[in-house]
């Protein structure tokens, strides 16, 4: 498998996981020491990997409320053998949200290691 290949299968692994996290191992998705960073009213907001996973794993799924799915990868970039870049689209419930990421090959894996989010819509 490619880099780009892998890099990929770890943004879709990361769709799925969005949607309905039960489908996925969130470990095998974010590195264990990942930010995930939003600005909500001028204020920057910092979770850490397991801040984000109780987040994700307390809420309601999308896929349990029948939301529809809407994910893109929108740019993507192999910065070395070992780091990557992408901005993505998701839509998770009633947000769209363009995500830009970091992510590194760590002991063989790829890896989500740094999850900067805004949201670019709400839906009623």
């Amino acid at each position: 498998m490619t880099q780009t290949q892998a890099v990929v299968a770890l943004i879709e692994d990361y769709f799925n996981l969005a949607y309905e996290p039960k489908s996925r191992d969130f470990n095998k998705v974010f590195h264990p020491n990942c930010l995930v960073q939003w600005v909500h009213e001028g204020e920057l907001h910092i979770l850490s990997s397991p801040e984000y996973a109780a987040l994700i794993n307390g809420r309601p799924s999308p896929q349990s409320t029948g939301a529809p799915r809407d994910e893109a990868i929108l740019a993507m970039e192999n910065i070395s053998d070992s780091l990557s870049t992408a901005t993505v689209r998701v839509r998770i419930g009633n947000k769209l949200f363009n995500d830009h990421f970091v992510m590194h090959k760590v002991e063989g894996s790829w890896l989500i290691a740094t999850k900067a989010s805004a949201v670019m819509r709400t839906f009623d």
